[in-house]
């Protein structure tokens, strides 16, 4: 059953609520540029500040993400990365590491390994969050017993075009955390923040007492300035990968990620109050 106490996501939030910081959540691909490399880069994001980490399980046709996390995700399938090797990685990882993980697929990956097998072996893995993004709030109702029975966090997307009271309905059955989108697309680096999304975060504010976490976008440490104070996390992926993927070496690209990450939780840490 749901732990009442709270997850370790949860408590990830309430921690730094408490200290007046906001969460890094950055997400990378499983099995890009590797598995080795995966294992390295997830090793230097949690090392570098990050609270929580989102692992994607690579799909053939990931209708929510960009071009960059499509390319992460077509070499990892071409390194034969599949359902199980995901889960046996976060085994792996869970012996040197607490941060928590979301995993982040698509229904029909869940579906076709078994929704309650699916979620009994990502809870055995470590798995503290499960991101669907094809999976909308009405077919949702009909699995959550599953994630009550393996404690695992719903963590449920909010867009910038859900009436009030649909963000209500999302708020009210996800965990963990609401995962914000800030664009009206796919994830994918931009360049600013649409202004409506500083609106939107404080609609959502007034309706859910959930953490906030925007994400889609997000690349640079002027967007982050300009919205943190209306969010309780960031989450970045496209900007990550694509350090990975223009480097001249994976060494390098590590070396820009770590830098990349402790710039990010820098800011993210040092919080001021708005106005």
């Amino acid at each position: 059953m749901y732990d009442s106490k709270g997850s370790p996501i949860d408590r990830v939030f309430k921690k730094l609520r408490k200290n007046n910081q906001k969460a890094f959540i950055p997400f990378i691909t499983c099995g890009f540029p590797s598995l080795d490399g995966f294992f390295s880069l997830f090793e230097t994001l949690d090392k570098n500040g990050a609270d929580i980490i989102e692992v994607g399980i690579p799909f053939s046709d990931p209708l929510a993400d960009g071009p960059v996390i499509q390319t992460t995700s077509k070499i990892a399938l071409e390194n034969g990365i599949n359902t199980d090797i995901v889960f046996n990685s976060i085994i792996e990882i869970r012996k040197s590491s607490n941060t928590p993980i979301a995993i982040m697929t698509y229904f029909n990956t869940i579906y076709h390994y078994g929704t309650g097998r699916f979620l009994k072996k990502a809870k055995e893995a470590g798995v503290n969050g499960l991101i669907v993004p094809d999976l909308p709030l009405e077919e949702f109702t009909s699995y959550r017993s599953y994630f009550n029975r393996v404690n695992i966090d719903n963590i449920m997307f909010a867009s910038l075009t859900s009436s009030k009271e649909r963000l209500s309905a999302i708020a009210a059955q996800g965990r963990g955390f609401v995962y914000c989108v800030s664009l009206k697309g796919v994830t994918g680096i931009r360049n600013s923040i649409n202004p409506e999304v500083i609106d939107f975060l404080k609609n959502l504010k007034g309706i859910t007492t959930l953490p906030l976490a925007l994400g889609f976008g997000i690349s640079n440490r002027e967007q982050i300035n300009q919205i943190k104070s209306y969010c309780d996390g960031i989450i970045v992926g496209s900007k990550i990968l694509t350090l990975i993927l223009e480097a001249d070496s994976f060494k390098q690209g590590i070396k820009e990620v770590e830098n990349f990450t402790s710039s990010v939780s820098d800011i993210l840490k040092v919080y001021k109050i708005p106005g």
